[in-house]
């Protein structure tokens, strides 16, 4: 008996081993297929972010429109769903590259005020320019980068950059442009210089890793998340 019970202990041991090492090669294929992307998780759940949903909501209190939000890089739809809670009357896009994501999310949607594209620039421009547009957990490499002392052969500064312009570019004078969890500070891209930032109590911008300009990891903290568009 106790040799059985000892080679079933080995036999698991081995399966065990073989399968964690079968799984991280895989990983590391799907991230080098996927290099250019940005975060490549895509785990989401329902009100994810309630204070920096509400600390929005009240940034854009006042407003005589109706508003339109864009959630970029929406996964399956929870985090479009949570901010109808915090904007009742909004018009909700959300936008995701992954076309399993969005089939998921529309066919969970019930809400006529949201809708779901695919995410590139001419579906995106469409209903521009937007009122806040929301990029949370997106602008990152997690966790490829949380080891790292400079994050430039993961994910450049560069790339970062030029998404954040993108979007600063699509949201309207007065309008929120929300980053949460990046790999880099909003402030350090050209595009900020259109932007204030909005005095909010937010203990943290994320537990993501951040870097500067030059993809040196960066010890002190940060904790701006939320830049109104001023220019």
């Amino acid at each position: 008996m106790k040799r059985l019970t000892d080679f079933f202990k080995k036999l698991i041991t081995f399966c065990t081993n073989h399968f964690s090492i079968f799984r991280v090669n895989v990983v590391r294929v799907y991230r080098r297929l996927f290099k250019d992307q940005h975060q490549l998780t895509s785990k989401t759940y329902t009100d994810r972010y309630p204070l920096l949903f509400g600390e929005a909501s009240k940034a854009l209190m006042g407003a005589e429109r109706k508003l339109k939000l864009l959630s970029f890089g929406c996964s399956t739809g929870e985090e479009c769903f949570s901010l109808r809670k915090y904007f009742p009357h909004a018009r909700i896009v959300g936008a995701d590259i992954n076309s399993l994501n969005l089939a998921i999310a529309k066919r969970k949607n019930t809400d006529p005020g949201i809708s779901f594209i695919f995410s590139i620039p001419e579906n995106l421009l469409k209903d521009a320019p937007y009122d806040a547009i929301f990029c949370l957990s997106v602008l990152c490499r997690w966790e490829d980068t949380k080891d790292l002392q400079n994050c430039e052969a993961i994910y450049p500064f560069s790339k970062f950059s030029k998404t954040a312009k993108d979007l600063a570019a699509m949201v309207r004078k007065g309008g929120l442009l929300v980053v949460y969890n990046s790999n880099f500070r909003f402030e350090d891209t050209t595009a900020f210089t259109d932007f204030e930032i909005v005095d909010a109590p937010l203990s943290d911008s994320g537990f993501v890793h951040k870097f500067d300009a030059r993809n040196i990891r960066l010890l002190t903290e940060h904790t701006n998340c939320i830049y109104r568009k001023i220019a």
